[in-house]
């Protein structure tokens, strides 16, 4: 079963009874619109009155949280009818691996693969790791009777090591700043090269490492806050591909449910996102196209109009921005589960939704749990309604 609120990892035969704190939020959050009664039917004041605004924007920005491919498909659909920026990497988080992926190529690996083949895994981070993820263990981990070796890198607590354990892990753990395991990797690499003889002697783990005959090395995007995340990425890809030489090695570069909108958006424009239109053509820019960047710079007239199109296929009671960030006078269109105007349906909760798991190989169909609201439309269903003239 793929569940969108545990990055899609999920071992239960039926979601309701998974105890999985994002999905018990998002319950009680729907439960909550429940509370007050919305229209049925599609408010068509409403859709004129945004659609006018749109028409008159000198400058719209398509942002917010994506999860499914119809609203992403949808979202690219509508920028591109009003000549919109479009980015919808919360935090810029997916942008990390994707600018690094960019420079240096990816040998990168499924996590059915990476659990069916690999002997070693790496795993850079700290405990929101789990937190975020956290069924990655026992998804990672092998049936086979033969102990699997994880090598913790970074600020990791027993209680995270034990969960590792219980997956059925041979477990190590080496304290460091995450921003060193790049060049700390490269120097193991040139030591045991030229040192083979020696590496039993030198330790148990080096050994290990030495022999791995296929390695995967995982870590979260949204787990890396450290400055200038995606050249420690670029590094981290770099030393994965001079370990090809003789082995197998991987990455498995996690993302959120960004992901989705990343593929999509790549499908249809041939860029990740960070686009904006001009005459329907996209641009990609990824410093000058961020929805940050977009929110900072200041209209230089009065007579530039802003609009801003939030979307959020989520209950999250965490708005993904704030109001004060915004230029002064900008309008705000939100499509959203909160929002009064245009109340969008939950993908995965209240309907179905089609969704990249987050490692971004695997397309599910994740069926609803519960019934939507009778007022709350899909969110393709509202920015179609949005985009006829």
């Amino acid at each position: 079963m793929i569940c969108p609120f545990c990055s899609l990892l999920c071992d239960a035969d039926d979601l309701n009874q998974v105890c999985c704190r994002r999905r018990e939020s998002s319950l009680v959050e729907v439960t909550k619109m429940r509370s007050w009664h919305g229209s049925s039917i599609l408010d068509s004041e409403s859709v004129s009155n945004a659609i006018n605004a749109l028409r008159s924007a000198t400058r719209i920005l398509v942002t917010g949280r994506i999860s499914s491919v119809q609203t992403a498909r949808a979202a690219v659909a509508f920028a591109a009818k009003y000549n919109a920026t479009i980015d919808c990497a919360e935090g810029g988080h997916a942008f990390k691996n994707i600018l690094a992926i960019q420079r240096s190529g990816l040998n990168s690996v499924s996590l059915a693969e990476a659990r069916d083949h690999s002997d070693v895994l790496i795993v850079v981070g700290d405990d929101q790791l789990l937190a975020k993820v956290p069924r990655i263990p026992s998804a990672l981990a092998n049936e086979k009777s033969v102990k699997h070796t994880v090598l913790l890198l970074g600020d990791f607590s027993e209680a995270s090591m034990s969960i590792w354990r219980e997956a059925g892990f041979d477990v190590w753990f080496v304290p460091c700043e995450m921003n060193a395991v790049p060049t700390a990797l490269a120097q193991w690499s040139r030591w045991s090269d030229s040192n083979r003889d020696s590496l039993s002697a030198a330790g148990p783990l080096f050994e290990k490492l030495a022999q791995a005959r296929y390695t995967t090395v995982l870590w979260s995007a949204e787990n890396l806050q450290i400055e200038n995340a995606d050249l420690w990425v670029e590094r981290m890809l770099q030393w994965i591909a001079t370990r090809n030489e003789n082995t197998r090695c991987a990455a498995l570069a996690w993302s959120s449910l960004d992901g989705t909108f990343q593929q999509v958006c790549t499908w249809l424009t041939g860029f990740p996102g960070r686009i904006a239109f001009l005459a329907r053509t996209p641009e990609y820019d990824p410093c000058r196209f961020s929805y940050q960047e977009w929110l900072a710079k200041k209209p230089t007239t009065d007579k530039r109009k802003s609009v801003l199109v939030v979307i959020d296929e989520t209950a999250s009671a965490t708005p993904f921005f704030k109001v004060s960030d915004l230029p002064t006078d900008t309008q705000v269109i939100e499509v959203t589960a909160n929002s009064k105007t245009f109340p969008t349906a939950i993908a995965g909760v209240e309907i179905a939704a089609d969704i990249f798991r987050a490692d971004q190989t695997l397309l599910a169909r994740v069926e609803p749990s519960i019934e939507p609201r009778s007022y709350a439309k899909s969110a393709p269903h509202w920015l179609e309604a949005l985009s006829r003239w």
